[in-house]
């Protein structure tokens, strides 16, 4: 692929089909260069800059002269100092309370926070934020398939995040090993216009693309910070990264005495922490409640396809830990550890894939006894899916529902059931929803509303489907796949309950959410 790629073309394509590639958010970048960068900056992180070797990076902190965290980031040591690496955010990440004058980039934000304590050390400090690109290599053997001789990582250095310059398709990259994904990784920065060939090349050898989307998804299903999980007055140990970002015994640095006396205490009061949430993934900022009483806010979120649920990550108090009920925007949440592992986890040295499909595969996992013996089990694994209640008025104003008629080999006939459809990967729900209703059916919905989840099978198949209701629909043409044979059929509400029971539908979703929503309707009725 370059001038480092020392692989044969057949050993590219094969493990092209394994790996993806996609653009990352935007990042921030700071160089501090000079014969004192590594010293300097030692002053100001959480980690240990100055014990790091060229090709070496590891996380850690900033933070302020009272210990709160002004930025999480990657410190790469270069042969002329020291790179620092961060997601920038949102826009207005840097905006700090009582400030009139607008968000601050994080890059300069940074710059700033540096320069300030700069006086007399050979190091010269520059934002190189602008005008870069960050693209994200994921799968097995993607080190590798580079070509790039990124040094690796000791058995004691986990912490560490080796980095090494190299070419692709003729541009300059750093290419840096990262932990974000839970799985083989490698960060590739490089100018804005070496990224775009960069990305150019990555497609033209058949590496799949991955949306930024279903990037942070992965990056939020293993518990990894962003700028954006980091409110204000947040403390380095709120964020769970002790063992990779902080030094305990390194010297002084800028806000060191907070964090001592947070690990001689032994615990914080809040933690950033993970949140199944009934429906689709929260908005930033949503509030979480435990048994009523607010304890915290949503800071990032997605639909995670290993919980299958929405998945959500908030800086939460200790003291919902211990409460009956938890809910995030007025919706029934759960604690989920984090990372997110499940069935699916890549990291269950007891899976094994034994089958793969389009849409699906089957694992072979292991199952522990309650009496402590194992057995061998076969499970489904499944993205999920939607299923659609598409609510038509007639002229008097009566509802009536959409059905389709649908042909199905694995009942050797046609069914009368709801529009569904299996997720894509990086697709959230909702989308899903307004695509499968349009391509099935042809009707656009001017208003779609969550309503309901639930496991399909769970004694064998790891699918959750989501059920949205669909109303104020616009009629349109059906977008079928070649050789598709559904049929669109409308009936009366009333109608369709009753099909439900006495076994005219007699599929398991399209009943399971005609009378859940007919339940609903019957319990907001006038008594």
């Amino acid at each position: 692929m370059g001038e480092t790629r020392g692989v044969r073309a057949e050993f590219r394509a094969a493990a092209a089909a394994g790996l993806r590639w996609g653009f990352s958010g935007p990042r921030a970048a700071v160089r501090l260069a000079g014969t004192d960068a590594a010293r300097f900056l030692d002053n100001f992180v959480t980690a240990a800059v100055s014990s790091l070797a060229d090709g070496e990076g590891t996380e850690g902190f900033v933070t302020d002269a009272k210990g709160w965290v002004l930025a999480f980031v990657q410190i790469l040591r270069t042969g002329d100092g020291v790179l620092l690496d961060a997601d920038a955010g949102r826009p207005d990440a840097g905006r700090r309370p009582g400030a009139d004058d607008g968000p601050m980039p994080l890059g300069e934000r940074l710059r700033a926070h540096l320069e300030h304590y700069h006086i007399r050390e050979k190091v010269d400090i520059e934002d190189l934020s602008h005008g870069r690109s960050a693209i994200v290599l994921a799968g097995d053997g993607a080190t590798a398939w580079l070509g790039i001789p990124i040094p690796a990582a000791g058995a004691d250095d986990g912490r560490k995040q080796q980095h090494a310059v190299g070419r692709i398709a003729g541009r300059v990259v750093r290419a840096v090993r990262i932990p974000w994904l839970g799985c083989e990784a490698v960060l590739l920065l490089a100018g804005a216009d070496d990224g775009q060939a960069i990305a150019a090349a990555l497609a033209a050898e058949g590496v799949p693309r991955m949306s930024a989307d279903a990037i942070d998804a992965a990056r939020i299903e293993q518990g990894f910070p962003s700028t954006d999980d980091i409110p204000d007055k947040t403390l380095p140990q709120e964020l769970g990264r002790d063992s990779t970002a902080i030094s305990f015994t390194k010297g002084c640095y800028l806000g060191q005495e907070t964090v001592a006396r947070i690990d001689a205490i032994g615990h914080v009061n809040r933690r950033l922490r993970g949140l199944a949430v009934d429906g689709p993934a929260p908005q930033r900022s949503e509030a979480v409640a435990a048994d009523g009483e607010p304890v915290g806010f949503v800071t990032s979120s997605c639909h995670s396809h290993r919980l299958g649920a929405a998945l959500a990550l908030a800086i939460v108090h200790e003291k919902a830990a211990s409460a009956r009920g938890l809910t995030v925007g007025g919706r029934p949440a759960r604690f989920v550890d984090l990372p997110v592992r499940g069935v699916g986890g890549g990291e269950d040295a007891s899976r094994r894939i034994v089958f793969e499909a389009s849409r699906f595969r089957v694992a072979s996992v292991d199952e522990t006894l309650a009496d402590g013996s194992h057995r061998t089990r076969e499970i489904v694994e499944h993205p999920g899916s939607v299923v659609i209640l598409p609510i038509v008025e007639d002229e008097s104003g009566q509802p009536r529902l959409c059905l389709v008629e649908n042909w199905r080999v694995a009942v050797g006939g046609p069914l009368l059931e709801l529009p569904a459809g299996t997720l894509d990967r990086d697709e959230p729900l909702e989308e899903a929803a307004r695509r499968e209703l349009e391509e099935e059916t042809g009707y656009r919905a001017g208003r779609i509303v969550h309503a309901a989840s639930f496991w399909m099978s769970p004694g064998i198949l790891r699918e959750r489907m989501h059920v949205f209701r669909a109303e104020s629909l616009a009629a349109g043409e059906q977008a079928l796949e070649p050789g598709e044979r559904i049929v669109v059929r409308l009936v009366a509400w009333s109608e369709a309950v009753a099909m439900c029971l006495d076994g005219r539908i007699d599929d398991a979703k399209s009943i399971a959410a005609i009378l859940l929503e007919e339940a609903r309707r019957r319990s907001e009725r006038p008594r």
